[in-house]
């Protein structure tokens, strides 16, 4: 089941127009947003991203294309052409160096366990090594989190790295990260708003990252849209920053120059207002 998915994705991708996929009256194409390192003061890599728009063109936002098409039982075939798609548009501007983020549902990641071979030779088709790949696991419900915990290791063996997506909603647990061991946690703009918003929660953050780090994972913050917002990320502890502020989703890789003078900026603020926190001390 798992090669002929992967053998169809593939097909599909290779048989579209430029940039974008046609599938079942749906118009699928690639969204890239950038994810910065703290202590590098540049781009770590990218998260690859669905879009999608119906035949009169109106956007259908993500949960509600898989959803529709998980009805009719094809939503892991679906997967499978997001990740071929992401992997065929990422290779036409490459930098060479970063890595892909590449979301896959935990049940369709479930299935992947008997074949991840052929998730290997979709990535190299691409011109990609899965050292490059981190696998990012969205935050959604699983039957068997044990089945979840053998699929994770099978990517590992592959060489990619592990994402875990949106902790601190839903079912994000601590439970979920001792399991799966990702080396990278995203934490939900969620989490950064009520930072923003209560000095409780703002106090909380940096205790939460720090359990985090202590699991082993690094930490990204994501939703920031603001340098108030990558302040506090930074001062909270995260690794990695990505949000509206740095870039918004886009089809081309954004100007990394300019991100990075941005970067360099908001550190040379943040040394500036601990002196002044020092100075005060």
């Amino acid at each position: 089941m798992g090669h002929s998915l992967s053998r169809i994705a593939e097909d599909l991708v290779r048989a579209g127009r430029g940039e974008s996929l046609q599938w079942q009256g749906v118009t699928l194409w690639t969204n890239f947003q950038p994810i910065y390192s703290v202590v590098r003061a540049g781009c770590f890599g990218y998260e690859a991203l669905i879009r999608a728009a119906d035949g009169n063109g109106a956007a259908i936002r993500p949960e509600r294309l898989f959803s529709s098409i998980a009805a009719a039982g094809n939503a892991n075939l679906l997967d499978w052409i997001c990740r071929a798609l992401h992997l065929r548009n990422f290779a036409t501007i490459d930098p060479g160096n970063r890595t892909l983020f590449l979301n896959v549902h935990p049940e369709s990641a479930v299935r992947d366990s008997a074949c991840a071979g052929d998730f290997a030779d979709l990535i190299r088709y691409y011109g990609l090594v899965p050292k490059r790949v981190c696998v990012e696991i969205l935050e959604s419900s699983c039957a068997d989190e044990g089945l979840l915990r053998e699929a994770v290791a099978c990517y590992r063996s592959l060489g990619a790295t592990i994402a875990m997506d949106d902790f601190g909603i839903g079912r994000s647990n601590f439970d979920r990260i001792v399991a799966l061991r990702p080396d990278v946690v995203k934490i939900d703009r969620s989490v950064l708003n009520d930072a923003v918003g209560d000095q409780k929660a703002r106090r909380m953050l940096p205790a939460v990252i720090e359990l985090l780090h202590e699991a082993g994972a690094e930490v990204a913050i994501e939703g920031i849209e603001s340098a108030h917002e990558a302040l506090i990320a930074m001062d909270s502890g995260a690794d990695h920053l990505q949000g509206f502020y740095f870039a918004h989703p886009s089809a081309i890789l954004p100007d990394e120059g300019l991100v990075n003078r941005i970067l360099g900026e908001l550190l040379r603020m943040r040394g500036n207002l601990r002196l002044s926190a020092a100075a005060g001390d």
